[in-house]
């Protein structure tokens, strides 16, 4: 994934003989050992917590993982699904999806259904191996840098926090957000090939190869996502910054104007967006917007939420222009770690910016998507490490305050935001499991296939005969199978005593919420179930029918979901939600919970079946 080139140290750019080093930090006498000692402990516990956080992201990306496609992944599979012998056409792989042109997104899907029966496993390991790779990078180019053992450890340590954080938990859990992840990857490579393009010493071959490379990763950055573009200014600047030749200058002229050419060919300006011409005429939306996108976000509930979010956001991004100007005009810095960190920054606010021109009509707290945690943190990244490294040439007092504050900052988060972020994604990903029992049971209920895909219901539905024959996305789990099986045959009855609930809804879906405007196409059942022993939520249920399966349920959810507050805190018991067909004739139907192994049910409640009129 990372080309050797990339990461083999990087010669001085702009001093001779004799010159001083790149970044040399200060002398080893400037403070007593005493000192030194408590910096060196220090960088050990932010790179500690910077671990920990690696291992709540990755426990997060994997335990988010499902079989349903969740939102936007709808429109693409819809693609896939209703396509002569389910082939797209090369050209689908260009067109847009919304303001994107996401062609990895679709080379990973169209993989995931011809040979993985879509089960997501492709997508969710691409995005933990995406952010894996972005760290070690990032870790080699400290490293190799010169940095010092204090400065390495902490820098990446804030690395791994700001890649893993689950703050940006809606890009984690949903496989179309490897969207997300790849231009500032890609931006990485294409500065460290262009600072190697650059190298004096290297023979003319490596330098048109290193070009090359250059101008592959901002391409690629530019079909991984509509942010992706930006990276071609930022490579231009520096490229001038660094004196590159004028045909160097030349060649990124023409393939970015190639490349972002290609990719506003026939676009056309979703219809949600605010005109830029609109936007530009109210320039206090748009920094307020800007502002509240790189800003620290506290939850929805707490009264201080907007003044945060400004105040920190407009703190970080003179933070930003401060650090720029001293980085550049007091220090040496064509080094590569250094044009990393700046060219990031300037990504995301770059990508603040964009966003607030095509989204401020909708209102600035849009800003506070979680998806957007993703750029917020690599700006955050970028001006703390900046940070870092000034103080160590400059302030050690400042270095000092900085190194203790850290981990304080990471730990805080650990404790308080990282639980809800854990909960929220689980929160989602079990709603929708719950609404895609629908398509496995067969009950047209228009207001669950919604929380599939707003725009248009009927589409999971379309396209779930496609699924059933050909046993992708939620028809590839065996459990799902099941429907209309012998229950006796399938699982194993055991003791009511090792769980707990109760149904408070049992209804058959009413005509205007079906789909096919048929009176009794099934029924919709929800209610509370735990675990007798451990009070843990039960996760999957099944209702029985005359001694068949006749249908299932998902649970984890809350069944009240109005506000902010009551999707974020944690139950004391969580609700369940189900749908059925049972049998013409039937009058009763029976509620198992699934024992969290699998292997065995218990009998949580038997419910009168309700007589359709």
């Amino acid at each position: 994934m990372i080309p050797k080139s990339v990461v083999q140290p990087l010669t001085p750019l702009d001093h001779g003989a004799g010159s001083p080093a790149v970044w040399k930090g200060r002398s080893p006498g400037h403070d007593a050992h005493g000192w030194r000692r408590a910096e060196q402990l220090l960088s050990y516990v932010i790179l500690g917590c910077g671990f920990l956080t690696f291992g709540f992201g990755t426990y997060q990306i994997f335990t988010s993982h499902s079989v349903v496609p969740i939102s936007d992944e709808w429109q693409e599979i819809d693609v896939v699904a209703t396509a002569p012998h389910h082939r797209p056409p090369i050209s689908w792989l260009w067109t847009q999806h919304n303001e994107h042109r996401v062609v990895f997104y679709r080379l990973l899907l169209l993989a995931d259904i011809h040979l993985f029966h879509g089960k997501h496993w492709i997508s969710f390991v691409s995005i933990f191996a995406v952010q894996c790779g972005f760290l070690i990078l990032l870790a080699r180019l400290l490293f190799l840098g010169g940095c010092g053992g204090t400065l390495t450890r902490s820098l990446t340590g804030l690395a791994a926090f700001c890649l893993f954080c689950p703050s940006q938990w809606e890009n984690f859990m949903w496989a179309f957000q490897i969207s997300f992840f790849l231009p500032g990857f890609f931006l990485v490579l294409a500065l460290l090939c262009l600072l190697r393009h650059q190298q004096v010493d290297s023979s003319q071959r490596v330098q048109n190869v290193d070009l090359g490379l250059s101008i592959l990763g901002a391409s690629a950055a530019t079909y991984s996502n509509g942010n992706g573009v930006v990276v071609w200014p930022i490579l231009l600047m520096f490229a001038v910054m660094l004196g590159a030749k004028l045909k160097t200058l030349a060649i990124y002229v023409v393939a970015g104007g190639v490349l972002i050419g290609s990719y506003l060919y026939h676009y056309a300006s979703p219809s949600y967006h605010t005109s830029p011409w609109y936007s530009v005429r109210h320039p206090l939306a748009i920094l307020e917007y800007a502002t509240k996108y790189m800003g620290v976000i506290l939850p929805p509930w707490v009264k201080l939420r907007d003044l945060v979010a400004v105040s920190t956001g407009t703190f970080g991004l003179l933070a930003g222009v401060v650090a720029a100007f001293l980085v550049l005009t007091r220090f040496q810095w064509k080094k590569a770690y250094i044009v990393t960190l700046l060219g990031l920054m300037l990504f995301s606010l770059a990508t603040a910016l964009i966003t607030a021109l095509g989204r401020v009509g909708i209102g600035v707290d849009q800003a506070y998507q979680s998806r957007y945690q993703t750029f917020n943190l690599l700006f955050w990244f970028a001006v703390v490490s900046l940070w870092l490294l000034i103080a160590d040439r400059m302030t050690p007092r400042l270095l000092r305050i900085m190194l203790a504050s850290i981990p304080v900052v990471m730990l805080i988060a650990a404790v308080v935001l990282f639980p809800l972020c854990l909960r929220a994604s689980r929160l989602v990903t079990q709603r929708s499991q719950a609404a895609a029992v629908t398509l496995v049971t067969g009950v047209p209920d228009k207001q669950a296939l919604g929380r599939l895909y707003p725009p248009d219901p009927g589409i999971p539905w379309r396209d779930a005969e496609y699924f059933r024959e050909e046993h992708l996305f939620m028809f590839s789990a065996s459990s799902f199978e099941r429907m209309g099986q012998p229950l006796a045959s399938v699982y194993r009855v055991g003791s009511k005593v090792k769980c707990a609930g109760e149904v408070s809804l049992a209804e058959p879906v009413p005509v205007e919420d079906s789909l096919t405007g048929t009176r009794g196409d099934g029924m919709r059942i929800n209610g509370e179930a735990m675990s007798g022993a451990s009070e843990e939520p039960v996760w999957s249920l099944v209702i029985a029918a005359s001694g068949k399966i006749a249908g299932f349920g998902v649970g984890g959810i809350e069944l009240n979901t109005s506000g902010s507050k009551t999707f974020l805190k944690k139950a004391k018991s969580v609700g369940w939600m189900g749908f059925a067909r049972p049998p013409i004739g039937t009058t009763l139907m029976d509620v198992y919970a699934v024992d969290n192994r699998g292997e065995e049910l218990c009998p949580l409640t038997t419910v009168a079946v309700p007589i359709v009129r």
